[in-house]
């Protein structure tokens, strides 16, 4: 029978099997108005989207006479938007957003056919010669099939940026894959999220009770759960209510969509093991398939390093701690010396404590006791900030734990693990309350049976950014042999920072400076009006502070806010104090940012290529704008950054107390406001002022500190690794495939 074509637009299913793709529909065709029934594999094709069919007529001796689908074609959407979107993509050289309206304006919507009958046509658009019509002509032949993609996404209202980065990881694969499953954006790209997903989704005509909308929305949800709220699981009915509330739909019509994730390993639903009278009561929790693994697996990695046989790193070691007090002329007190006993007897140990306690004295004793024993030592901490202070105050070369562990971004894999551990004798590894479940399961697997490995940090410092309680299941577990330090030591006694450091953490309000004492390293601003306390911030950190204690505004002074958002927020204090500092300097707007030449900017996440770590600081030496590209000064070099990687920066004269965590400056100044409320806590405040090194000053109302002081801690974290540990005490531990 000879093939026929038809086109137009699919009015309705009659029948869809999701599995096969096979469907029956009603097609309506264009220009007669004829309604025919189709049926073939019509997966991705949805209801209201032209396209052109290819097949034949047939008789059904059910339905009678139908069209056979052997494939078809989807119409690509044409239209003023979409032509603009796919000109200003960036693949066009040398054609921006603007330029790239004046070029529809001039010659319409089928400006991209004109283009390519007759380039000389572009002449007649204002701002364009020969040179850049050539240019133009030439960047649109090169790019055959990928046009048609941007053509379709831009033809569906997606900006021109978002367009871009689905064209770059989908390639001409990009309009079937959204077709089928358009959810998929909130996991393949980074910055979409489950809202930005369903808008494209409903664009391309998903079925709002669609199976996949209800899946996407659940790991939504739960991958919410993970990364803005540091849970690595969720009980059941707190996940299902949490979609159910995004999608105003009923938890009964959300179950089955979960068990289906389930079903499909991409989420784990289990009770935590305990006691029977703990897991008839609970809630079964749901972990992202990772995290499970994560958190069982670090489980029976920990417990099989707390229970492997003692063994001493050298002879005899009260000895070799006497020695080391006798070369320094001091007495450690009885709790150091135990610390000190643990890590050299004991295959895990855990040290805490806050500042002025000696944490680093204890870390120095080891490195020079190691010395004299020959035992090979490494240090290494979180983050490229922490592992830096650490270096600088035991004198011994420190890593970041990815340093390491021999991180390969190609792979996105550490060198380092079970099969081809670490070789050290010694690890020890310093503000641990910033590890996660993941660089935490990663450390473990690492870390060969011979290693003793001494895991320092303060318990009381907020938990990790990402997700996890490593530190604190690790102490509630009852497995790891635990010294806490609470003795301050002399030469921190006289500093009201570590005084009332430690005064925040019993619950009582900072001992402040009387008129008429010497000048202190701890202040309060009281000042109720954010507007005014702005004002006042601005005044401290570009005149006030530099005079009185000899500051540098830039390199010596660090706000910390615990928002983003709000009047006293890191992006308002940014934006105060760049224009204060550097009001006249040239400037750049990258994404929501604007930057100026002489700016201080952070680095928020690593690239091993440049050797940047998530926390450096720069400053920026120049920029050009037409380019988009800057150059940075940074402590050890400087860099150049380009359109591809300026997303690694943001300003930093302000930032948050969580970006802030294993750092230490000479001078910090934390902003407290009521609209803080929901962050106060003694935990935030506490780290805020451990931060400060020389100098501390709170600013804002009072209310708000007192709110901070009064509520103890953060909301708790779900996470399974305590219970996990338990289970391994009682030899009942759950071992994933």
């Amino acid at each position: 029978m000879a093939q026929k074509t038809l086109e137009g637009s699919l009015l309705r299913f009659f029948f869809k099997n999701e599995d096969t793709g096979f469907a029956a529909g009603l097609f309506l065709c264009d220009g007669e108005g004829r309604k025919v029934r189709v049926s073939g594999i019509l997966s991705p094709l949805r209801e209201g989207q032209h396209a052109r069919l290819y097949g034949a007529f047939e008789k059904h001796p059910k339905f009678g006479w139908q069209f056979k689908v052997d494939h078809f074609e989807l119409e690509i959407p044409r239209g003023r938007s979409a032509v603009i979107t796919f000109l200003s993509s960036g693949m066009i050289k040398g054609v921006g957003p603007s330029l790239a309206e004046k070029i529809v304006e001039t010659l319409g919507e089928d400006s991209l056919e004109r283009i390519e009958e007759d380039p000389s046509c572009l002449l007649r658009v204002p701002g364009i010669g020969e040179k850049k019509a050539k240019g133009i002509q030439e960047s649109l032949a090169s790019h055959g099939n990928l046009r048609e993609v941007m053509l379709f996404l831009g033809g569906h209202g997606l900006s021109p940026n978002l367009a871009q980065r689905i064209l770059k990881a989908y390639g001409n694969r990009a309009i079937s894959l959204l077709l089928a499953n358009p959810y998929r954006l909130s996991e393949d790209l980074i910055g979409i999220g489950f809202k930005k997903a369903d808008e494209v989704a409903m664009k391309l005509g998903i079925d709002r009770h669609a199976p996949e909308r209800l899946q996407a929305a659940l790991l939504h949800c739960l991958k919410e759960a993970v990364f803005r709220e540091g849970h690595t699981c969720l009980p059941r009915n707190i996940l299902l209510e949490r979609a159910s509330e995004l999608l105003k739909k009923p938890i009964e019509e959300l179950s089955p969509a979960l068990e289906t994730l389930a079903e499909s390993h991409r989420i784990v639903i289990q009770k935590l093991p305990g006691f029977p009278i703990q897991t008839e009561q609970e809630e079964p929790r749901v972990w992202p398939l990772t995290l499970f693994k994560a958190e069982t697996q670090l489980a029976a990695l920990i417990s099989d390093t707390a229970n492997r046989p003692s063994s001493v790193l050298v002879r005899d070691p009260k000895w070799q701690i006497a020695q080391w007090e006798s070369s320094g002329s001091f007495t450690l007190p009885p709790a150091q010396k135990q610390a000190l006993l643990n890590a050299l007897s004991q295959p895990i140990s855990i040290v805490t404590g806050g500042p002025g306690v000696g944490k680093t004295t204890l870390i120095r004793a080891l490195v020079e006791i190691g010395r004299r024993g020959k035992l090979t030592t490494a240090l290494a901490a979180p983050t490229g900030r922490a592992a830096k202070r650490l270096s600088e105050a035991t004198c011994h070369e420190a890593s970041t734990i990815h340093r390491l562990l021999e991180f390969q971004p190609g792979t996105n894999r550490f060198l380092r693990n079970s099969r081809n551990p670490l070789e050290q004798d010694l690890l020890v590894i310093d503000e641990i309350s910033m590890l996660d479940i993941h660089l935490a399961w990663s450390l473990f697997q690492a870390i060969r049976p011979t290693t003793h490995l001494v895991l320092v940090g303060d318990a009381d410092q907020l938990p990790s950014v990402g997700p996890g309680r490593v530190l604190g299941d690790l102490i509630d577990s009852g497995m790891v042999p635990v010294t806490c330090l609470t003795t301050i030591f002399r030469q921190a006694q006289g500093s009201m920072i570590i005084e009332n450091a430690h005064r925040i953490l019993q619950g009582q309000m900072p001992r402040l400076p009387k008129h008429g004492e010497p000048r202190s390293d701890f202040y309060f601003i009281e000042e109720r009006d954010p507007e005014f306390a702005l004002s006042t911030l601005a005044d401290l950190v570009q005149t006030r502070l530099p005079r009185a204690f000899d500051l540098d505004p830039l390199k010596d002074i660090q706000v910390l806010s615990p928002m983003y958002r709000g009047p006293l927020g890191v992006h308002r204090i940014n934006e105060t104090l760049a224009q204060r500092l550097l009001g006249g300097a040239p400037v750049m707007h990258v994404g929501g940012y604007t930057f100026r030449e002489g700016d201080k900017v952070l680095v928020v996440s690593n690239d091993y290529d440049l050797e940047l770590y998530n926390g450096d600081v720069g400053f920026i030496e120049s920029l050009d704008p037409k380019e988009r590209q800057m150059v940075v000064l940074f402590p050890e070099k400087a860099q150049v950054f380009t359109r591809e990687n300026l997303d690694l920066l943001v300003p930093a004269y302000g930032i948050t107390v969580h970006r802030a965590q294993g750092s230490e400056y000479p001078a910090v100044i934390f902003v407290l406001d009521k609209g803080h409320f929901l962050m106060l806590n003694r935990g935030l405040l506490y780290t805020a002022i451990t931060r400060a090194k020389n100098l501390l000053i709170l600013l804002g109302s009072r209310w708000a500190l007192e709110r901070a002081i009064g509520t103890s801690e953060e909301k708790g974290r779900h996470t399974g690794l305590g219970r996990f540990l338990a289970a391994e005490v009682l030899g009942d531990g759950i071992h994933p495939e």
